[in-house]
């Protein structure tokens, strides 16, 4: 065979190849689910999220919370505040259905989100989605038992933990 003709397929061939490699980069990445060992049950319904820039009316915030004293849980719900020091208290433990309601007390900006950051996959749709100033709230209810961890993505070094039980 003319070494020519031999040298002229192999560059087809490098060439299809080539080809079919770049084409196949355009196609969307498959979903990857992410094992964090955290154990699931039936879910309830959807979580219910709501964003405020008013200071919240229900449960106890501030420096009480910040001196160690216990979230209050009135109707369902339970408060969480963010300041200097971030979230207050850090780690907190409420039955599937509970709310929690973060409030901003700090000077800079607070956005709540799932971990692991940046990517707020831990938990989706557990994510303020933008950044609110001091007294704004956000508020997520928890229909899956677990552990979920979270950060304010404005600082996320910031982080805290959301115990749910049955």
């Amino acid at each position: 065979m003319n070494s020519k003709v031999v040298v002229g397929f192999v560059v087809l061939l490098v060439g299809v190849g080539a080809g079919w490699y770049f084409l196949q980069g355009n196609k969307p990445a498959p979903e990857m689910k992410q094992d964090v060992g955290v154990t699931e049950t039936t879910q309830v319904t959807e979580p219910t999220v709501t964003l405020s820039t008013e200071p919240a009316s229900t449960g106890t915030t501030g420096a009480a919370m910040e001196k160690g004293g216990e979230p209050s849980s009135v109707m369902g719900k339970v408060s969480v505040s963010y300041g200097a020091s971030g979230f207050a208290p850090n780690t907190v433990t409420v039955k599937i259905g509970t709310t929690v309601v973060w409030t901003n007390q700090s000077q800079g900006g607070m956005w709540v989100a799932s971990a692991v950051h940046p990517t707020h996959q831990l938990l989706p749709g557990f994510d303020q989605l933008r950044s609110v100033a001091i007294g704004g709230t956000y508020e997520y209810t928890f229909v899956k038992v677990g552990t979920w961890k979270y950060h304010n993505h404005v600082q996320a070094s910031d982080t805290g933990t959301v115990v749910v039980t049955e």
